[in-house]
């Protein structure tokens, strides 16, 4: 295979994407803007720079599996030089890039890591190639086992954990997750009722389709979103679908308690949803962090779209966390909604977060999440008034996580005195606008 001369923007934007995260412990997504706009690359190239990357860190494990197969000393390779090394596998298992390419180029990235790695990058990448088809089929493992693992090998993804997507969701179900596990997470935001004349224009240049949900938009991308300052002022949010829906659900007249509301993205869709319907609340926004309770404030009040009480602490014990606010009530407070985004495994949103799947154990999903969850379902069920609603919700697709969590909530005295209720008739309770979301 021939020596390609020069190395692509893009492939050289992905190593340093891959590097910069590694070495100041951030996630991917996030180093990537800056670096390309850095690099000053145009769209495509920042596209494919982040494909790479992206795609790089969400099958590192496996990528690692291919090349340390044909290494023969694995713990010989620089950090670099396997960043470099897991580029040129990925184009080679996962996206079908041509060998020649995919070799020649990923011997260059080497060669920027350390001048002596090239012919080791040569030597391996072509290996790689050759055996890409067996390695996807896992025929290095046992029949017993071969199915499982050639399945969580395609996907990308630790074969531990593609066992339990498969329990919980079924072989079907499962199975159309894991044929888009490697493909770009869908984008979607959330407009301020207050602003949407303020984002026409960057909705239409970044490809906006409306949705069903009042105020949300799938885009294509969200550069002129951006370059517009739209985030930044709060004119808008960027925000999974689905967890649109659960916001626009969870948005109901008078008190809400929101547990583990973060930086506040739901928060400010909550709000926007209430605005769109006219309806008098309270909103007490709640998260272990002291800096993301103040994050929240700050977009909140740049949004216009009302006030909210924030609180720092663990939520496991609702009453110190709440000290301040009962003191101001006069008494403790009791809410209409109590709302639990409980902290979880993500593996729902594993698409758009690459890191997640080979940061996970076994036992983060099977005991220490889902025992975290109850136990904040408990404490926050004390907090729900007469005729309130509970409303639990997670980014994971795992059963110990939703349906296990539920199930052991409402055995426990605390889950005594609630039943459960679909979300589709929490949207529809919206009013007409929202029943069809």
């Amino acid at each position: 295979m021939s020596k390609v001369a020069k190395l692509s923007p893009g492939r050289l934007a992905a190593l340093r994407i891959l590097i910069a995260a590694r070495e100041g412990g951030r996630y991917a997504r996030e180093v990537s803007s800056d670096l390309c706009a850095a690099m000053a690359l145009d769209g495509r190239d920042a596209a494919f720079a982040r494909r790479l990357a992206l795609g790089v860190t969400g099958c590192s494990g496996c990528l690692d599996d291919a090349l340390d197969a044909v290494l023969d000393d694995p713990r010989s390779l620089s950090a670099d030089v396997r960043d470099a090394l897991r580029i040129g596998a990925y184009e080679l298992l996962y996206l079908g890039t041509s060998p020649q390419v995919a070799v020649s180029q990923g011997v260059e990235l080497a060669r920027m890591c350390a001048h002596g790695a090239a012919g080791l990058a040569n030597a391996v990448l072509r290996r790689v190639a050759e055996g890409a088809d067996a390695f996807l089929a896992a025929e290095d493992v046992s029949e017993q086992h071969r199915a499982m693992v050639s399945c969580a090998r395609r996907a990308g993804l630790p074969t531990w954990l593609v066992r339990r997507i498969v329990d919980s969701l079924g072989e079907d179900r499962a199975q159309a997750m894991f044929a888009c596990q490697l493909e770009p997470a869908p984008i979607a935001v959330q407009v301020n009722p207050l602003r949407s004349e303020a984002v026409e224009d960057a909705l239409a240049a970044d490809g906006a389709r409306s949705l069903e949900l009042p105020g949300a938009y799938a885009v294509d991308r969200v550069s002129e979103l951006v370059r517009s300052n739209a985030f930044a002022h709060a004119d808008a949010v960027a925000s999974d679908y689905h967890a649109q829906l659960i916001a626009a659900a969870v948005t109901r007249e008078g008190s809400c308690l929101e547990i583990g509301a973060g930086r506040g993205t739901k928060t400010f869709m909550m709000l926007a949803h209430a605005e769109r319907r006219d309806l008098d609340r309270d909103h007490v926004a709640l998260d272990l962090y002291e800096g993301k309770c103040q994050a929240n404030a700050q977009r909140i009040e740049c949004s216009g779209l009302g006030e909210i009480f924030t609180a720092a602490g663990d939520a496991t014990d609702l009453d110190a966390c709440l000290t301040a606010y009962d003191e101001q009530m006069g008494r403790t407070a009791l809410f209409d909604t109590v709302f639990v985004d409980a902290p979880c495994s993500g593996t729902g949103t594993m698409r758009r977060h690459g890191e997640i799947p080979w940061r996970l154990a076994p036992q983060e999903c099977d005991r220490d999440l889902p025992e975290l969850q109850l136990e904040l379902l408990r404490e926050a069920a004390c907090r729900v008034g007469a005729g309130g609603q509970l409303i639990y919700a997670t980014c994971s697709v795992l059963h110990a996580e939703n349906e296990g969590v539920v199930s052991a909530f409402l055995s426990s005295p605390e889950g005594a005195g609630f039943a459960l209720r679909p979300l589709s008739v929490a949207l529809a309770d919206a009013g007409p606008a929202y029943a069809d979301a």
